[in-house]
This record gives C-alpha cells, structure tokens and sequence, in this order.
C-alpha cells in the first residue's frame, strides 16, 4: 500500500525551520520512557536484545560482521528499526559489500554496508509511537523516513518519496534506546551520487570520473591533538571527511541537505562525447602530461553544465522551481554573464533539455538518464571567446635593442550609445549608453604601431572566426588602418620567428561602404591586407574566417596561438587623413564544428549580436 505523498522539501523547510516535531510527546509517554524512572533502565541494552531475539538472527550477524556491536551497546540513546524478515541471503550480501569496500580503503564512515544499510535503520535519541505519529526521523546516514503510528507497538516506515511502506510489528524497550521490529529491511532511498555510483552498466563511465577525485582530508577542528614532531603536529585522534574536488566545483549532489538535479550521461552518451570533443583538447606532445591533461580537460567537459541547484532558497533557480520562470540555470552560470548570456541557461526545459529522458527522484532531488547527449557543447564550453584587449597579461610591448619599450600603451573608457530608438520624424533617442574598456597603442618614435596578443583557452580542431572590436580615436577623430598576422606554435612547441599575415575576407576596393581616403589604403603595397577602424563608432572587423588551430591552450600558462597587430603609419602627407594611435576593445572567438558554419555564419555578426541582445531580454 502506498502512503500519502509529502514533499520532502516542504519536511526539510519544517525540520530546519520549527521545533522537532517528533519531540512532542505526551507525558505518559516521557513517563514510560524515562530512563531514570525504572521504565527503560533496567532493560538490556539494543545490542542484548538484538543478539537473544531469534527473528533478529540475520540482523544481528551483520552487526557483528561490520563492528557495530560497541555502537548498540554504548550508553547514547538511539532507535533502531530492526527487519525480522531480512535473509540469509540479504546478510550475506551486505557482509559482502561490507568487506569490498574495506578491502578499496573507505573508511568506517563511508563503507556503503554502514551508510546504506546500518545507518539507514538507526536514528539518535528515541523516537516515540503512538496513534497521533505522523512524523519524519532523521537517520544516522542522514536520510529522512516517515514514521506513522497505529498504536504504541505497530505502524510504519517509510522514505518520504513515497516508497512502500514497511510495517512495524512490535516495540521493545532497552536500556539504551528504543528496538522497533519491522516486517522487512527500509530500502535504502539513494541520493543523487549514491544513484550514480550503483547504477552499474548505465552510469559507470560518469561515477568512475567522480570517484576518481575522492580523497580523505584531516578534519583539524575534531581531531586530537598530541603534540608537535619536526614542526608538525601529531594526532592522537585523527578524523577524516571524504572531498571530492570536482563536485566542489559543480555541486554537492552527495549532500542530503541540498536539493539537485542532475542530467546524467550513460556510457554511451559519454563514449561520444569523449570522441568528439578529444579533437578541441589535442596538445602538443612537448607540454608536460599532455595526454592525461587532453583526458582531464574532456571529461570535465561531458559533465560541464549538467548540474542544476534547484533549493527554493537559491537566487538562480527559485523562480524557476515556484512556477514563476520558464528558464533554469546550471551550477556553472555566472549573473550577468558580458558576453554570452545563453551559456549555461536553459529555456523551457521540460521541452528541450529534459525531454524524452528517464526522470528518478532521489533523496535530495532528481536524476535525468541522458540517453541522447541533451547538453550541447554551444551551452557549455563551445561558445563565443572575448578576449579583452585591454588586460595587460594578454599582450606583449615590443622593445628595441635597449630593452625600452617603443609603444605607448594605456587603457582608457568611451562611452557609445548602445540600445536607442527613432522617432517618427527620424530623430534619435538614446535609451542605453555603455562603456567601452579599451587599450590605447601609439609608437612612442617613428610611426610603426606594433602590439602582439597571446589568445589564451584557445580548442584545437574547431574553426574559429577571428573579430576585433575596435573604439574611435577620441584625440583627433581619425580612422586607423592596420594589419593582423599570428604566430602558431609548431611541432616541436617553439614558435616561428616570422609572423603569416591575414588577408581581409572583405579586401578594401574603391567601393568599400564607409571607407573614407581609400586611395590612401590602394597605393599601400599589400593592400589587402588592411584594416579599417572606424573614426566614428565602435565597429566589429572580421578578421579572418574558418580558422583552425592545431593545439589547445586550455589550462596552460603559455598559449599557442599570437596574434599581433600592426599599423604602417601613413606618410606624413596623410597623417591628417589616418591617425596613428590604434584603439582596441577586444578580439572575438567564435567556434563551429565545421568550416562551413564558420563560412555561413562570418558576415552575420549583427545578427549574432541581436540574438545576444533578445537573450538578454529575456532573462
């Protein structure tokens, strides 16, 4: 028979909220469980009863097996919910389960026969029974079971997803607690990890990448000290926790207090995957560990952007779980995100990324099975790259054979209209000014502007088109022409000592829209090669389109790719035409999967940009 369904999150907000419950006891009760008023004091203990009851014969088995005999026998108050019908089998296999994972190096605390099984049947202190129960008890492992009354002696158990519920059959009083005898053993409710690491055959790909990260860490607050050796200090009692630093980045699933949601990738999903998104991370063989760092990098992306806080109280998604949003938001989504507000946020997910996939309630929220690769790579780590001009461990001033320094450089704002309307008579109105950060190069002698980027996290094997955002001259109110080669790292990890220069998708012609003095730029040698930066906006110039990049820098200090820009400066009949002072705001990314996107997609930054702008809206 199933019970009445009540939202565990609605019992955590009471739990945390308001007096325990289950503490409200009638004062014939505090009476009859009054260990100093004869009731319980002179019972045996829960381990005495346990050992002497031959329908608990399995149950008590186990306990010896797994070293909890001292635990049942100490004098702190606890309630067990002792299973008369647990076999032979079922002991077996916990006591099985028990010494596997000793012989893997868990530790007491997290042995799964301790925290899946023991814990999962022991609560602090006594917890009463009576026809007016109707409460929720808070295990040793942490989970939350639902415990209502019939009578002092029956009632049931039962996890508050909603899960069969199992009898108790008769109460027996100890001398340190209280020993309910149920009808079977209380399944154990997982929470989200605990559901990944026992889904064998399905998940095991994800939960050996978690796993991989457990580690056990020295709780210094409560252990005991005992002095200090060659300046460290000892432990006569040394208490250790289980971490795992990748969750510590994108959520602590294995916490009963937390609530999430997590879009799970099977085998085969992240077999996939891992083919796939090898080809962004592939280093040059000179970087130290470059295999195991490729293999780091592209598990770490399979999982990127599947976790999901959905706790009533976190800012990102308590709209979203309310009702009151059509949008959530994964763990790795940062507020008002500059460049991409798309990433990491999801609309209508019941319709798009939680479609058609298996839903599992957990303890503390749900599993979605991804058979179908749901996340993409566009919402996670496969989107637009800014890299900010301005930031001084971007690029390099070059310096003469004095080791001084030839450029002037310095950072600087311009403020520009950045969303306005048009009345009907065809005036302006700006609704939206923004600030634009951008770095100022001008020779300090000579006339030769000179300034070379290092493009860092850049992928390997994706083609990327290559924009530059550029910000007018303030000083003199001039456009500025200029060139943009690169340096690619080689084979052997060293770069080239001479740069290759982009030539301009979009050459400048005697016809170019927006081009003033272009004679100036055609009697240039190599005039395809030139740039134009505006005199009177912020403009964004195509560089170069459908590029690929041999080798990832992601995670590296050094990058592989340099890219540098220079400025002839104009002969000095034409310094009042052109400026020699060039003003850069930033230098955009785009990945694609494939050239040909990358081709379709390069004369449309507007559009990218509009799409960026509703995006914003939106939220």
């Amino acid at each position: 028979m199933k019970k009445n369904k009540i939202s565990k999150y609605m019992a955590v907000a009471l739990l945390t909220g308001a007096p325990l419950l289950w503490s409200a006891c009638t004062d014939t009760w505090d009476s009859h469980y009054d260990v100093n008023n004869g009731g319980m004091a002179d019972q045996p203990s829960l381990l005495q009863n346990i050992q002497k009851d031959p329908d608990l014969a399995n149950f008590a088995r186990v306990i010896k097996e797994i070293g909890a005999e001292d635990l049942l026998n100490s004098p702190q108050q606890l309630t067990i919910w002792a299973p008369v019908g647990l076999t032979s089998d079922q002991a077996d296999s916990i006591i099985a389960v028990y010494k596997k994972d000793v012989e893997e190096g868990l530790k007491q605390e997290d042995n799964k026969a301790i925290t899946q099984f023991l814990q999962n049947h022991i609560s602090l202190y006594t917890q009463s029974l009576s026809s007016l129960t109707n409460d929720t008890i808070k295990m040793l492992n942490k989970k939350y079971m639902w415990m209502k009354g019939v009578n002092s002696t029956t009632g049931t158990l039962s996890a508050i997803s909603g899960a069969d519920e199992n009898k108790i059959v008769d109460v027996v009083l100890c001398n340190n607690g209280l020993l309910y005898k149920t009808e079977n053993k209380q399944n154990f409710f997982p929470n989200v990890r605990e559901y990944v690491d026992q889904s064998k055959k399905v998940l095991d790909s994800l939960s050996n990448f978690i796993k991989f990260f457990d580690e056990y860490e020295l709780d210094e607050k409560a252990s005991v000290a005992g002095g200090i050796v060659d300046g460290k200090t000892v432990y006569l009692d040394s208490v250790t926790t289980l971490t795992n630093d990748i969750l510590s980045h994108y959520g602590f699933i294995q916490r009963e207090d937390s609530v999430y949601t997590m879009i799970a990738p099977t085998n085969k999903v992240w077999e996939d995957l891992y083919k796939k998104y090898s080809t962004y991370y592939n280093y040059n063989p000179n970087v130290n560990k470059y295999d195991s760092l490729a293999d780091a990098n592209v598990k770490r992306r399979i999982i990127e952007g599947r976790f999901f806080n959905t706790s009533r109280d976190w800012r990102y998604n308590r709209d979203y779980v309310m009702g009151n949003k059509d949008s959530i938001c994964n763990t790795m989504y940062v507020e008002r995100q500059k460049h991409n507000p798309r990433q990491n946020v999801y609309y209508d997910p019941e319709n798009t990324i939680f479609a058609g996939l298996k839903k599992i309630e957990c303890s503390n929220g749900f599993i979605y099975v991804d058979d179908k690769g749901t996340i993409s790579s566009e919402s996670t780590f496969f989107g637009r790259k800014d890299v900010e001009a301005y930031y001084a461990s971007y690029y390099e001033i070059p310096r003469n054979s004095s080791n001084e320094e030839t450029m002037n450089v310095s950072t600087r704002i311009y403020q520009a209209p950045y969303r306005y309307t048009t009345d009907e008579n065809g005036d302006v109105k700006v609704d939206e000014w923004k600030e634009y950060q951008y770095v100022q190069v001008t020779p300090k002698t000579g006339k030769d502007v000179n300034l070379e980027y290092t493009l860092p996290n850049v992928l390997s094997g994706c083609y990327y088109n290559i924009y530059v955002v550029t910000v007018p001259n303030v000083n003199n109110n001039l456009p500025c022409w200029f060139r943009v080669s690169n340096r690619i790292m080689k084979a052997d990890g060293k770069f080239p000592t001479s740069e290759t220069y982009y030539n301009n998708p979009h050459p400048i012609t005697a016809d170019t829209e927006g081009v003033d003095n272009v004679n100036v730029i055609l009697k240039q040698s190599n005039n395809n090669r030139c740039y134009v930066a505006s005199a009177t906006k912020v403009d964004t110039i195509l560089i170069q389109k459908a590029v690929q990049f041999p080798y990832s820098s992601v995670g590296l200090e050094e990058g592989t790719v340099k890219l540098k820009f220079l400025h002839f400066g104009p002969s000095s009949s034409a310094d009042k035409i052109y400026t020699r002072t060039l003003s850069l705001n930033e230098i955009i990314l785009v990945p694609f999967e494939t050239e040909k996107e990358a081709e379709e997609a390069a004369d449309d930054l507007d559009a990218f940009n509009d799409d960026l702008l509703e995006a914003n809206r939106k939220k």
